[in-house]
């Protein structure tokens, strides 16, 4: 039996659907992936928000989402 490589293993992503996520770029994608198994769905759906329609950065998105809805 195989042992699954990185690109292979599902990925955790508990609340970004990828319908979500049209128009990020796969680097940003793969951070929200990483990010969502620590902070709340309401967090990770304001951070889309602000990088789809504000234009900003991962970082700068986390620290609106941080502060307007908290972890």
């Amino acid at each position: 039996m195989a042992t699954k490589t990185a690109k292979e293993a599902p990925k955790y992503n508990p609340h970004v659907p990828t319908s979500k996520t049209k128009g990020l770029t796969d680097k940003q994608k793969e951070m929200l992936d990483r990010h969502a198994k620590k902070h709340s769905k309401k967090h990770i759906d304001k951070m889309i928000f602000v990088m789809k329609k504000e234009g900003k950065s991962f970082t700068a998105a986390h620290k609106i989402a941080s502060a307007k809805v908290g972890k």
